[in-house]
């Protein structure tokens, strides 16, 4: 009999970093002939990633309607909970944050509980737990961070053991891109959420300036905040809407010299670098989460601070640029990095251990 797995998400949005590891998670257990009954509170699922959910799963329920109160999302989760009383699950998978966590390990019958914290675990992320959510981190057979670094910080607060295992990524490859080519301009890039803390009005503000007229500054992504017009202020600044298939990731990072992410958001470790990592490209990252655990030579993956000023921020941005240009980033390591820990294959290996395998608190 195949082994049976309930993943719950506390919420799903259209796109982003975790909902693209929800996606590839699925498949990678489907693939693996695990079968998956897949929860999701707070859905914004697009209508095209529902029909490749529900041809993967078993069992898919997913509630839309953003508005419900805590008492009717209690009852919705009820519902589900009563569908699914007869069945035993080999492995319960939650996933987020919040006190939902804790009602659903109460509602459904499972042999092996993981909870997977994805954010930064630092203290910041840590006064963003309430009561409930922290109980729920203490019960669960086992705890996984993004990174080693998020699990220290976590296991420091919940005086409990915490293991991590990246999130699934996307493996795109090298190119043969050389950003000489372009007689000393630089296509930077950034793709993924568009919202403040993600630095987005910081390298629109950067693209003004005369030092880094050298620099072409692209960006891939959707957010409320950031419409169309908004790019329009900024000629340095293409903006190029969203993606949706590996096809696309694998053209946007061939076109790209250097990735950016000037992030405040408490990071676990952002998938969009695990990807960009697979490519071989040079990154420039804030010192956020799990983000310098996948730092290499510091010419080709720069990690700074996140709370610098802004001339600050110039500077390094500038001296990035010119690392680049002196051809000294080293492709083949970051690479050889990526399969040897962050590819599929592995990290699928180290969830089912993780599942499958029994464990106590």
């Amino acid at each position: 009999m195949p082994n049976r797995l309930l993943v719950y998400s506390t919420q799903m949005m259209s796109t982003g970093g975790i909902e693209s590891h929800l996606l590839h998670f699925i498949k990678e257990c489907v693939r693996d002939n695990i079968q998956i009954t897949f929860i999701v509170l707070n859905s914004q699922i697009s209508a095209s990633n529902t029909l490749v959910l529900e041809g993967l799963c078993e069992h898919v329920f997913v509630n839309s309607q953003g508005n419900l109160s805590a008492i009717k999302k209690i009852s919705w989760l009820f519902t589900i909970g009563y569908k699914l009383r007869s069945i035993i699950f080999d492995g319960l998978y939650t996933n987020g944050q919040g006190s939902s966590i804790m009602w659903i390990s109460k509602l459904i019958r499972f042999k092996n509980w993981v909870h997977h914290h994805h954010t930064s675990g630092d203290l910041a992320d840590q006064n963003t737990w309430s009561n409930t959510y922290r109980k729920a981190m203490l019960q669960a057979n086992t705890v996984i961070a993004c990174s080693q670094r998020n699990a220290f910080a976590m296991k420091a607060n919940l005086n409990r053991e915490i293991d991590s295992i990246p999130c699934f990524s996307r493996n795109i490859g090298a190119s043969s891109h050389k950003p000489e080519s372009k007689g000393g301009y630089l296509e930077f890039g950034y793709y993924g959420r568009l919202i403040p803390e993600k630095g987005i009005d910081l390298i629109c503000k950067l693209s003004e300036e005369e030092d880094l007229k050298h620099i072409k500054f692209n960006i891939w992504g959707e957010g409320a905040s950031y419409p169309d017009s908004f790019f329009e202020n900024f000629d340095n600044v293409n903006y190029h809407g969203i993606f949706s298939s590996d096809e696309e990731l694998k053209f946007i990072l061939n076109q790209l010299d250097a990735f950016i992410l000037l992030s405040t958001h408490p990071e676990g470790l952002p998938i969009s670098l695990l990807e960009v990592m697979s490519a071989g490209i040079p990154w420039l990252a804030t010192n956020r989460g799990g983000i310098p655990d996948i730092a290499l030579n510091p010419l080709t993956t720069q990690v700074i601070p996140f709370d610098l000023s802004y001339q600050e921020f110039k500077d390094k941005v500038l001296q990035f640029s010119k690392d680049i240009l002196s051809g000294t980033s080293q492709q083949e390591d970051q690479i050889h990095l990526y399969n040897e820990k962050y590819a599929s294959p592995v990290i699928l290996h180290q969830w089912k251990k993780k599942f499958f395998v029994s464990s106590t608190v």
